[in-house]
């Protein structure tokens, strides 16, 4: 029967990785997932141009072809440093290019790369049946990943292209008759990461366990925001980093590699938990950033964490708020809550009327899309 013929395909695939992980065979593996597309792009001629893409692979050294279940295909090749695969990423990136920004889908979320036989499990976990997709076209993880996958997931974290995964928005000045730049946050896109190294897994199932990981996303994000060109920061901007990692070696030679003109022009952006969970740690940090003219920014801040932690104490530059609906009917509210209101970066607000509501209750910087 028709519908038998994705299981058959499944059973080949799986019958192909096992003998990979047996002889040691070195091969590489693309997953399309073509039920991961966005509704503006889930037509069939968009569907039939989302595996056009992957032609290059299917022409690869050794390769092989696989029909799977919910219209996805994988292909298997040998040579892993051949100019197939940068190929068939171009053409991907260049089909997504144009979506609308609520609509936006990373090449990493369309397209899961797997190494053999290394990282067989993970290929092999994908072809177990998932869940339906999700009202946004996306799928629910469901598996939650124990310390010895975490552990694998980190050694592929390494290895991997990181800018993939590096995304960036705007903070913006709202004093002004019209927004004007502050800096750009720059940050590693978690979702992306798990979407492409470890499909349907739940990375941040285990609080401990993510933050574990995260320390590797600032290592490599500290090394590409240091040495690459392409990335070379050209005016102020923020990273996302755990408190231990302005202590490591990896910020050492961030710090060193920064150009004069933008010194006293980052931010560094930390979460609460990681800053309570080691206060000695954090401020020890802080005054070490402090002598080389680094800002710091509180995420993720709430008013039940702002009502109980002593700003002032801690000597932060801003604050992250996300703009709640309670918040938008009481700004006086927030205003109580921080020792003054040009600290507050406020997150959540409409694009449109949101720095004008920002500027009219007194606060100057939004986070932008």
């Amino acid at each position: 029967m028709p519908s038998s013929a994705p299981t058959s395909q499944a059973a080949s695939l799986r019958d192909l990785v096992r003998r990979t992980e047996v002889a040691g065979a070195q091969r590489r593996a693309v997953l399309l997932h073509t039920d991961l597309l966005p509704p503006s792009l889930a037509k069939a001629h968009h569907v039939r141009l989302a595996r056009s893409a992957l032609d290059s692979l299917a022409q690869a050294d050794r390769a092989q072809q696989f029909e799977l279940s919910r219209g996805r295909l994988a292909i298997v090749w040998r040579n892993r440093d051949g100019p197939e695969l940068a190929l068939a990423m171009g053409a991907i990136d260049h089909l997504l290019a144009d979506l609308p920004a609520e609509q936006a889908v990373a090449p990493g979320q369309l397209v899961s790369l797997f190494d053999l036989p290394e990282q067989a499990p993970w290929l092999l976990d994908e072809l177990i049946e998932r869940p339906a997709a999700l009202p946004d076209g996306t799928l629910e993880p469901t598996r939650v990943p124990d310390a010895a996958m975490m552990a694998r997931l980190e050694q592929a974290l390494m290895q991997a292209d990181i800018s993939r995964f590096m995304r960036w928005r705007p903070v913006l000045h709202v004093t002004g008759p019209s927004p004007t730049p502050a800096w750009e946050e720059r940050y590693v896109a978690a979702r992306d990461v798990a979407a492409s190294l470890c499909p349907g897994y739940r990375i941040k199932a285990d609080p401990w366990l993510f933050h574990r990981l995260t320390r590797s996303f600032d290592r490599r994000m500290l090394a590409l925001n240091s040495f690459s060109q392409a990335w070379a920061p050209t005016g102020p901007f923020a990273l996302h980093l755990n408190v231990a990692s302005i202590l490591s070696p990896e910020f050492l030679r961030f710090d060193a590699a920064l150009p004069g003109t933008l010194r006293g022009g980052v931010t560094l952006n930390l979460l609460a938990a990681d800053i309570l969970a080691d206060p000695a740690s954090f401020t020890f940090a802080r005054n070490f950033a402090r002598t080389r003219g680094y800002r710091l920014l509180l995420r993720a801040a709430c008013p039940a964490l702002l009502a109980v932690l002593d700003l002032a104490a801690a000597e932060l530059d801003y604050v992250q708020v996300a703009i709640t609906p309670t918040l938008k009917a009481e700004p006086d509210r927030l205003r109580e809550l921080l020792p003054r209101a040009t600290m507050a970066v406020l997150t959540g607000l409409d694009p449109d009327s949101g720095p004008n509501w920002a500027r009219t209750n007194g606060f100057s910087l939004v986070r932008g899309r």
